[in-house]
């Protein structure tokens, strides 16, 4: 019984420590959501390159995600994207040319979905199998995009954190 405690007590305490370590800056305010989804959508279709950034840059995103390593930066437009790890998450985050936090995403499991996320879900695609989920904060909203696969279906489907369905795209 003693044994079974003290698993119990050590994996609590592990979930607690991840929640205080994980990465929880601040977002700009000065875009609309709707004007965030137009720069990153504008930056992805771009061409972008291998950067520097700038000192400013560097001092926001080290503010930001103090435990980040293996940071590589690319730019396209004014739109700077930092592709990095924390532990053994991947993130990335994007910034303005003002070194405007704009949005940032990471790879979560499963087990780290919010249940009425995970439900909203698997009511909406019965017999879906979930394969990469990622966590996405933007503005006031946090979102959770979800990669499902059925027999040769593979499904994006974005939701809101309190379980909304917003999107999906047929892979």
């Amino acid at each position: 019984m003693k044994t079974i405690t003290k698993t119990l007590f050590l994996l609590l305490i592990s979930i607690l420590s991840f929640q205080f370590t994980a990465a929880q800056p601040t977002i700009s305010s000065k875009y609309t959501d709707t004007e965030v989804d137009g720069m990153i959508r504008a930056y992805k279709t771009s061409y972008s390159k291998d950067i520097r950034p700038s000192a400013a840059l560097q001092q926001q995103f080290i503010k930001d995600f103090p435990k980040a390593r293996d940071i590589e930066w690319e730019a396209a437009g004014n739109v700077y994207e930092a592709d990095f790890e924390i532990g053994r998450t991947d993130y990335k985050a994007y910034y303005d040319q003002n070194a405007g936090l704009l949005m940032y995403v990471h790879e979560i499991r499963e087990s780290g979905l919010p249940a009425i996320v995970k439900n909203g879900a698997e009511a909406k695609y019965p017999n879906y199998k979930f394969d990469d989920i990622k966590r996405i904060v933007k503005g006031k909203e946090t979102f959770y995009q979800i990669e499902m696969k059925k027999e040769q279906m593979e499904i994006k489907a974005t939701f809101r954190e309190n379980g909304t369905f917003v999107k999906e795209i047929l892979d």
